[in-house]
């Protein structure tokens, strides 16, 4: 028996190899996907491959790189729903992400509460420090602190929109809390009696 068959005998044996996969798109290969058994293939997720992905231990630069071409080569599409019926297609978009420039080290990195994310419940600066302190692991302190307090200042303010307006989309509460200031807010209240 030849070490290539072998080798493809054991690939065809395992489970559907996360950090495998992994290595497979840091180097750009575009047939591992035709490699997987049809068991690993419905085991291959593309939106945990994405969030993998987009996340690399590194330099400040390599970090961003990841991020902007992972969005951009894959995520903005990983919901269309012809796209979704291809997963090989969501594998070469992947693939096309990866610079090729070696193995990176992908972490996962926690998402907000669902609780957070559909505006019901809302957020400190301590808990949206310690969450993007996850995802910019290199940015400096101050500049952690002041993107904490601006990001929980308007997901705060959606929360209050979310409730205050429950028939609003998410979309229109979104533009909304771009619009209005806090003082409007309060003026708002203040007109309501509360």
């Amino acid at each position: 028996m030849s070490k290539k068959a072998s080798a493809d005998e054991k690939f065809e044996q395992i489970e559907f190899d996360l950090f495998g996969a992994l290595k497979a798109l840091d180097k750009k290969d575009y047939s591992y996907y035709d490699k997987l058994t049809d068991e690993q293939k419905k085991k291959f997720t593309p939106f945990m491959m994405t969030h993998y992905m987009s996340q690399v231990k590194s330099n400040k630069d390599m970090q961003a790189y990841y991020v902007r071409s992972v969005d951009y080569f894959s995520n903005i599409h990983l919901f269309n729903e012809q796209i979704q019926k291809h997963p090989k297609l969501q594998w070469l978009m992947l693939c096309a992400s990866s610079p090729d420039i070696g193995v990176q080290f992908h972490q996962w990195v926690p998402h907000l509460s669902e609780r957070i994310t559909k505006l019901k419940q809302k957020i400190n600066v301590k808990e949206s420090k310690e969450y993007f302190s996850k995802i910019y692991s290199n940015a400096d302190q101050e500049t952690l602190e002041e993107f904490s307090s601006v990001f929980a200042n308007l997901q705060n303010k959606k929360v209050y929109l979310a409730q205050r307006f429950p028939t609003l989309k998410y979309d229109d509460i979104e533009v909304l809390a771009e619009l209005v200031t806090d003082e409007e807010i309060k003026q708002y209240e203040k007109d309501l009696g509360n």
